[in-house]
């Protein structure tokens, strides 16, 4: 195995997360496992004096990139086309890691036909699903967690904040589809997953590969508004089955996206999340037709 796929780059696409960031790069930088590198991708506003300096600190291993674009997978797509080695792990950026984390990824990625490695995700607040990892529905476009669990196994899809994949495998598939950036980028892993396992490849479900995800207060690409949450998901969701469901499973996977709205409104009490829902159901139907979308991203910045 050549150094470039003995190495690891880890990606961290950041959007306003200040001490978490630097929690996260910290453990980043325990990593006992070398070549290393850790690319982070800052979308913030503004600029964080601290961060700044750990970057200079450790220019070895922290390649820092200012970016002036918004969007997961956008910064997805530019980390992957900026990593320095063939195995690229993605993270966010407020989770707490030990120092085998990227080790795990490579054991995992290195096995026959392996495209995709999960990782397991312990929560700060635990969720108590102890479902089977990384499933995946097809008869309503439902992904299902259970990322929780230990053990080693085949999944369907990766949780968003910890996962690894080849680059070789995202150059075949073609990225992360830029189009489902609305919002929270809603089913952007596993869309991406759906592509994967299309190709004839495996992804592999690796419980070693271990963090925990704080889920940070502030910062990330949370969608406060309803009305505009909903109508992304309904566009994110009519991508998924008009793009990866047989004709026979859409009526019941329209009909579970239905019963989905509903719900909402009846939570919150409102109707208003018909109206951006339906219009967003409809872009996404469009853009179901189109290939996915991945810029070709030029180096921005590079510290």
């Amino acid at each position: 195995m050549d150094q470039q796929r003995q190495g690891i780059s880890v990606v961290v696409p950041t959007l306003n997360r200040g001490s978490y960031l630097i929690d996260t790069l910290h453990d980043l930088l325990a990593q006992d496992y070398r070549p290393l590198e850790i690319l982070v991708v800052d979308q913030s506003h503004g600029e964080d004096t601290k961060l700044l300096e750990l970057v200079l600190g450790h220019c070895d291993l922290i390649s820092y990139h200012k970016v002036s674009f918004r969007g997961l997978p956008l910064a997805r797509n530019y980390g992957w086309q900026q990593a320095k080695y063939e195995a690229v792990v993605f993270v966010d950026d407020d989770i707490r890691c030990g120092p085998s984390l990227v080790a795990e990824h490579l054991r995992g990625l290195t096995r026959p036909n392996v495209g995709m490695v999960a990782g397991g995700i312990d929560e700060r607040i635990s969720s108590g699903d102890s479902s089977a990892p990384g499933q995946f529905n097809p008869w309503t476009a439902t992904p299902q967690r259970g990322f929780g669990a230990t053990g080693d196994c085949l999944v369907k899809h990766v949780p968003g904040g910890n996962f690894s994949v080849w680059r070789s495998v995202l150059q075949a598939v073609g990225g992360f589809d830029e189009a489902l950036a609305l919002g929270a980028a809603l089913y952007e892993e596993t869309e991406l997953c759906l592509r994967v396992r299309k190709c004839g490849l495996d992804i592999y479900f690796s419980g070693r590969a271990r963090l925990l995800h704080l889920a940070a207060g502030s910062g990330g690409c949370r969608v406060p508004d309803l009305p505009k949450y909903m109508g992304s998901l309904a566009h994110n969701r009519a991508i998924l089955i008009r793009r990866h469901l047989r004709w026979f499973q859409t009526p019941i996977a329209y009909f579970r996206l239905l019963l989905l709205f509903i719900s909402y409104a009846a939570h919150y009490h409102t109707l208003r999340v018909f109206r951006p829902g339906i219009t967003g159901f409809l872009r996404g139907v469009q853009a179901a037709k189109q290939p996915p979308v991945c810029s070709r991203y030029t180096n921005e910045a590079h510290a």
